[in-house]
């Protein structure tokens, strides 16, 4: 159990870190976006919250979800899940070549990602 913890913790970081260079794809890449490395980018995005979501469900069945305060129980994998909806939605927009609207999109994932961040789990 200890070992999954741990890679939901490092997947957070590599979500962050695929966020910002998909945003920063999104931007610079304008139509091309789905191209090139701002398109491998989004990929990378998304499938990182994919396995962060499939590692994060797996805890959560493992530790008994339903049993713990609010927070954890419901709003965590909710929005987490919402998250990784929205990046798949904004991947594709990308490949359909509207940029704003991927670009939009990968920010609200984002800002979903941040905001279910449990705030003991910040670095201080």
């Amino acid at each position: 159990m200890y070992w999954l913890i741990m890679a939901h913790n490092v997947m957070r970081w590599v979500i962050l870190v695929a966020a910002v260079a998909t945003l920063a794809g999104a931007l610079a890449a304008g139509k091309k976006a789905a191209d090139g490395w701002a398109g491998r980018a989004a990929q990378a995005y998304t499938v990182a919250l994919d396995v962060q979501v499939l590692i994060g469900l797996v805890i959560w069945l493992l530790r008994s979800g339903w049993n713990h305060d609010a927070f954890l129980a419901f709003i965590h994998p909710g929005t987490m899940i919402l998250a990784m909806l929205v990046a798949h939605f904004g991947r594709t927009l990308q490949k359909r070549s509207v940029p704003v609207g991927g670009f939009v999109a990968f920010l609200v994932s984002l800002v979903l990602v941040i905001a279910a961040i449990p705030r003991w789990a910040w670095p201080v």
